[in-house]
């Protein structure tokens, strides 16, 4: 396919991703829980943070926090071209990179992000899982930012699940959705990098399980 007619698809795709999930979005009712206050970025005066949630809650994560000063990492795949042109109409940053090849080259691009005051929406387990699983890059990031990671929960109503590997969740529209916000962790608080990834995983799973049980008191 010539390269002008793979960017005009590309480009058309995406602007239809981006409507899609904006029309969704307006139709959610998302009951926000968070005793932090830390708001990911949705002040000018906010916090840096690294928020974590698993790769099936993208969708309701981001969602929600379109229009934050918040940067997500994105595969250097082509899918990962489609995904990076959806979240920049929907007024998200991106940096693209590899966690297997260019792992390097995707840290100091998230780190030159942090450095502009910028947010960074992390999901361990991805790109390819396996699900429900911390891998030690974002104890990297941790380590080498100094940021707090808050995980997010994610509970929904009523939603559709892709078969894929993460079993990606797509909010119903009129759906109600619960987000919980988490306790920070600090990776300096722990003695390496796999004591800090075991911690964010019980913690992820807590936070999850809460907003699951907030959801049930809501139907």
């Amino acid at each position: 396919m010539p390269i002008l007619q793979r960017r005009i698809d590309l480009s058309l795709a995406a602007c239809l991703g981006a409507g899609l999930a904006r029309a969704l979005h307006a139709t959610w009712r998302v009951h926000l829980i968070d005793p932090t206050d830390v708001d990911l970025g949705v002040r000018s005066g906010s916090k840096q943070v690294i928020a974590a949630f698993w790769h099936q809650h993208i969708l309701p994560v981001l969602g929600h926090f379109h229009h934050r000063r918040i940067c997500v990492p994105v595969s250097e795949h082509r899918d990962g071209e489609y995904v990076a042109h959806i979240m920049d109409r929907v007024g998200l940053a991106s940096v693209r990179g590899s966690t297997t090849r260019g792992s390097i080259k995707l840290l100091r691009g998230i780190m030159a992000r942090m450095r502009e005051g910028w947010s960074i929406a992390v999901t361990p387990d991805g790109p390819r899982g396996p699900r429900f699983s911390v891998q030690p890059g974002i104890g990297l990031l941790a380590r080498r930012s100094g940021l707090p990671v808050h995980p997010l929960g994610v509970a929904a109503e009523h939603a559709w699940t892709a078969n894929s590997w993460d079993r990606f969740v797509i909010p119903k529209p009129w759906t109600r959705l619960t987000i919980v916000v988490g306790e920070p962790l600090y990776a300096r608080d722990f003695d390496d990098v796999p004591a800090f990834c075991e911690a964010l995983l019980s913690a992820l799973l807590a936070t999850n399980e809460t907003a699951r049980q907030a959801q049930r008191q809501t139907e």
